[in-house]
Formats: structure tokens, C-alpha cells, sequence
């Protein structure tokens, strides 16, 4: 359980500390050069506020987060906590957030003083697939049309941090693969979201009647959405799709499909 927490962004300049004495959750926020010497105060419904705190699994954070290129000015944020249960941890960043954060600022801007700007970050990302396949037949458990439909689905969640595959084809039944992490589903959203971001200019506008076509729908934390449809192509494809499915074809191993 948290005992203390101090949380600091340069880039406002913002200070916040949560104290739980007593079952009840204490906060004191600060700005610039104000200094920390105001009483702290009883933050309502404090406790739900801890469980919500809880469900983002900040014992899970790096000690570090950096940009993959340095930046020309520096935003450092800092984070420590006292948790019952791990100790002591030191969190910074500089421009670069784990998984969660945006929850984590929706979290701290439930916080009186506390305002910090939402980030638009990927939520959820679902495809689905739709092709024909030819029926090799030869067993009594194919049906004995020659083409047989194909539906792949994936579903990527942040929320409930899960990847799900689905494979149906017509008349044999459907297979399906799940991939539960805490740490790694955030991570794949956090390195697919540039590539995905850029799938609305470039939604087809003439199906091809031949070849897999591709929905997909992309939810954001600000409640924004995407969605469209591709053909596939094979190496014609935009470079964000192929970066994009690389990326998952990393993740998800050995689990194939049409999709990837």
C-alpha cells in the first residue's frame, strides 16, 4: 500500500506530495517558486483514488525514461514512492513516459491544483481480417465447399493490457491466441502509435475484390478515434503499415496469420 508519494514536472513548474496517515490520503500542491510549507489536505475520496493508483502499476516503471534522441531543451519529470510492499523507488523522465501515463495524469489531475495537459495516447488498436481460402479437402472434417471464408481478428487493449488473435475459417471453428503483460502490451502501443497515426491518409477507397482487406479502428485517451480499411498489398504497402505489423510480429513470435 502507498505511504508517500512526491511527484515533480519542470515543465510548469509542478509539485505534488500524498501522504496516507490514518486510511486517509493527504495532498499538498505546489507551483514554481512557492515553497512546500502549506498544511496538507484530506483529498476526497481518497481512497478510491489510491485503487485507481493501484491499477496502474508503478512498481512495473523503469527508474529512467529518455527519448530515443536527445532533446535541444530538457522537461525532467520526477517521481518517488513508499509502497509497504517495495520500498523506496525514484522515477525520471525527460519527454519520454511509461506505458500508463496518461492514466497516471488523468489520475493527478483529479487532484485540486493540479492540471496537467492530457496526452494523446493510444488506447486500443483493433483489425480484422477478411479473405477467401482454397479448401485442400481430404479430410472429413473440411466442409465441402471449394472456398472457405477467413476472418483474423486482432485486438490490442491497454486498459486490460492484452493482445488478443483471433483465426476463423468457415466451417472448421476458430483458434485463438492471448498475450496478457502489465509491461509489454503498453510498450507495443507506445512503439506502433507513430506508424498508426498515419493510417488515415492512407485508407484505400477502391476494395479489391481479390485480395485480404483490412478494417482498422484506433482508440485514443483523449476519446478521439480512427478507422479505415486497407487491401493488402504485400510489399506494396505504405511503410507505416509494415512497421507497424513488424513490430507485432516481435511481439506476438511464433503466432502467424494472414495478418502478420
Amino acid at each position: 500500500m502507498l505511504e508517500k508519494l512526491t511527484f515533480e514536472m519542470e515543465e510548469y513548474p509542478l509539485k505534488v506530495e500524498l501522504l496516507v496517515k490514518e486510511r486517509q490520503l493527504y495532498y499538498r500542491v505546489t507551483h514554481g517558486e512557492e515553497g512546500g510549507t502549506a498544511k496538507m489536505q484530506v483529498l476526497e475520496s481518497g481512497r478510491r483514488w489510491l485503487r485507481h493508483l493501484e491499477k496502474l502499476h508503478l512498481e512495473s516503471w523503469r527508474a529512467s525514461y529518455q527519448p530515443e534522441t536527445p532533446p535541444e531543451q530538457h522537461h525532467l519529470w520526477r517521481l518517488a514512492f513508499k509502497d509497504s510492499k517495495i520500498g523506496m523507488r525514484r522515477i525520471v523522465g525527460d519527454q519520454a513516459y511509461p506505458g500508463s501515463w496518461a492514466a497516471f495524469v488523468d489520475l493527478m489531475n483529479r487532484i485540486p491544483g493540479v492540471e496537467i495537459h492530457k496526452v494523446r495516447q493510444l488506447e486500443q488498436v483493433s483489425l480484422i481480417l477478411h479473405d477467401t481460402i482454397e479448401n485442400s479437402g481430404g479430410t472429413i472434417y473440411l466442409p465441402k465447399q471449394k472456398q472457405i471464408q477467413l476472418v483474423e481478428k486482432l485486438i490490442i487493449n491497454r486498459g486490460k493490457h492484452i493482445v488478443v488473435f483471433t483465426r476463423h475459417k468457415q466451417g472448421l471453428g476458430t483458434e485463438r491466441h492471448a498475450f496478457d503483460s502489465v509491461r509489454n502490451v503498453p510498450l507495443l502501443l507506445e512503439r506502433i502509435a507513430a506508424q498508426a497515426a498515419r493510417f488515415s491518409a492512407q485508407s484505400d477507397t477502391i476494395a479489391d475484390d481479390y485480395l485480404p482487406q483490412v478494417e482498422w479502428k484506433l482508440i485514443w485517451h483523449d476519446g478521439t478515434e480512427d478507422s479505415g480499411s486497407y487491401t493488402l498489398r504485400g510489399k506494396e504497402m505504405p511503410e507505416q503499415w509494415k512497421e507497424f505489423i513488424h513490430e507485432i510480429e516481435l511481439f506476438t513470435g511464433n503466432v502467424r496469420g494472414k495478418l502478420f
